[in-house]
């Protein structure tokens, strides 16, 4: 399971972000009696892509231990598209939606030799722990590295399987 790492904000040929992207694949212990991935493993998938994810634009483990912040997930919208068998290659490629001062947006598109299998729209949190869990504001520097993924307007509005709105207000 592994990210592959490029600088934030790279662009293609075309001018678009490049999005974060995390591989692995399907192990044998996350097929259930269908013969398919069990559902449940798809949020794992997902939730380790997230966690790769944050740790490259700044929310690593040293800047957990250092400021006592984490991530929540506060909302997830999940769309299951295809089935995957044991051993299938895995590719999440994960875009920034939006970002304020506490809350950042994702959208995660799961694939598998080349196909779109699930979707998982995420809204998470920047929070600190300390004394007792509560929303604040994200570090300048890692807001600014987020703002910099922030796909535009037009791009958003071609991102197929959104759910009911899910959005930052200002």
């Amino acid at each position: 399971m592994t990210p592959v790492n490029r600088l934030i904000g790279s662009k293609n040929l075309n001018g678009d972000i490049m999005p974060f992207i995390y591989n692995t694949y399907v192990k044998p212990e996350w097929i259930d009696y269908n013969g398919h991935m069990q559902d449940a493993y798809y949020g794992l998938v997902f939730s380790y892509a997230v966690d790769a994810f944050q740790d490259w634009v700044g929310f690593d483990a040293a800047y957990r231990a250092k400021t006592d912040c984490t991530i929540y997930l506060i909302e997830e919208h999940k769309y299951f598209l295809r089935e995957v068998k044991e051993a299938d290659p895995l590719v999440v490629q994960i875009e920034v939606l939006g970002v304020s001062d506490k809350l950042f947006h994702l959208h995660c598109v799961m694939k598998s030799m080349g196909q779109d299998v699930a979707i998982s729209e995420l809204m998470e949190m920047h929070v600190c722990q300390k004394p007792t869990p509560k929303g604040v504001p994200i570090p300048r520097d890692i807001f600014t590295q987020l703002e910099t993924l922030v796909l535009s307007k037009d791009k958003q509005s071609t991102i197929a399987h959104r759910g009911r709105a899910m959005v930052i207000k200002s």
